[in-house]
Parts: structure tokens; C-alpha cells; sequence
């Protein structure tokens, strides 16, 4: 008996744990997601400007493409007109075609 109280009056070391000295890999994730995030705030920024810059230019060309394509429209509503057509024929000294030679046409 004299030896389990010799074991129970006994103090016990407690050994300290020593946390390990590891790399904070939490804190190398937060800081590599930070740099994306202010990366992206900072491209997004700078195109941004651009566009601003660009866009008169962009206006001048989309006013300068549309106004040449209301120009051809006119011309080309000019150019098939009945009266245009019938001067060229005059012009040309062509035949307008009569109603006869229609029919032998469709025959």
C-alpha cells in the first residue's frame, strides 16, 4: 500500500506544449485574396478611364457611319425611282416594253 501512496503523493512533471511554429497559411490565403481583390478594383478602375476617354471618339465614328448609310439610303431611293429609271431608258433610247410583248414574254 506503501506504494501507491508513494504514487499518488508523488507530484508529475506536466510537460508544456510548445505550440509548433507553423507557416499561417490562413494568413498568406487572406493576403493573396486582398491582392486579387485590389487588382481587380484597380483594372476595373483603369478601364473604366479608358472607355471615358474613348468614348467621344467611339460617338464621332458611330454619327460619321450612320450618316453614310442615311446618304446611300437617299441615293439609292433616287436611283431605282420611276423617274430615274425612265430617264435612263430615254437616255439609252430603249424601248419601254408594251403590253403585247409583255404577253409574248410570259409565253
Amino acid at each position: 500500500m506503501q506504494t501507491s501512496d508513494f504514487h499518488s503523493a508523488r507530484i508529475t512533471k506536466t510537460e508544456e506544449v510548445k505550440p509548433k511554429k507553423r507557416f499561417p497559411w490562413v494568413y498568406v490565403v487572406s493576403g493573396l485574396s486582398f491582392c486579387v481583390f485590389a487588382g481587380s478594383i484597380w483594372f476595373s478602375s483603369y478601364a473604366k478611364d479608358v472607355a471615358l476617354r474613348r468614348q467621344p471618339v467611339y460617338e464621332r465614328q458611330k454619327s460619321y457611319v450612320q450618316d453614310e448609310i442615311h446618304q446611300l439610303e437617299l441615293e439609292e431611293s433616287a436611283l431605282t425611282s420611276v423617274q430615274s429609271v425612265r430617264k435612263i431608258v430615254t437616255e439609252l433610247k430603249m424601248v419601254e416594253p408594251t403590253e403585247t410583248s409583255q404577253v409574248i414574254w410570259d409565253k
